[in-house]
């Protein structure tokens, strides 16, 4: 199933979103196939430390996904676990999960692009807002920063190598 579920509206105020974009060496629909295998994020992208939906199968909308991120720096002893829904679904051209707790609201993007029959785009784009965002604003901007550049170089390797990183 494709399409959205609409999420709440967050308008983002600076320096949110936390957004950036690579190319990548590869056909979009090649990516996209990659993408969809929740369970084997971690092969490529080395912020999840888990990932998967609940209920298994493959990423679909309305899907729950569980998240355990690494720490942001390999020497903090944490991992940063979350709960989100699936709320819009394009194959080929993007996923948006949000994240809906009391006080703190996130949505996430990773959107792709055909750049031409062998190479695409692909993108993060973060935005939140809430109590809890605001109380610990610097951990959690530092955070969606790291999601971002540990996503792309991720999805970069892939298209280089075809390949995941580990």
């Amino acid at each position: 199933m494709t399409g959205a579920v609409l999420p709440s509206l967050i308008v983002p105020t600076p320096p949110l979103p936390v957004e950036g974009s690579v190319e990548v060496d590869l056909p979009v629909d090649c990516l996209w196939k990659r993408f969809e295998d929740v369970a084997a994020w971690r092969e490529w992208n080395p912020c999840f430390w888990r990932s998967w939906i609940v209920g298994g199968g493959r990423l679909r909308l309305g899907a729950r996904l569980v998240l355990i991120f690494n720490p942001l720096r390999p020497w903090l002893l944490y991992r940063l676990p979350a709960i989100a829904t699936v709320v819009e679904l394009v194959p080929n051209e993007r996923v948006t999960w949000e994240v809906d707790l009391p006080g703190f609201h996130a949505l996430h993007s990773y959107r792709f692009a055909e750049l031409g029959p062998s190479r695409c785009s692909f993108g993060s784009w973060e935005v939140a807002e809430g109590r809890l965002y605001f109380a610990a604003r610097r951990f959690w901007l530092a955070h969606f920063r790291y999601v971002r550049e540990r996503s792309l170089a991720g999805a970069s390797s892939l298209g280089r190598s075809g390949q995941p990183r580990r």
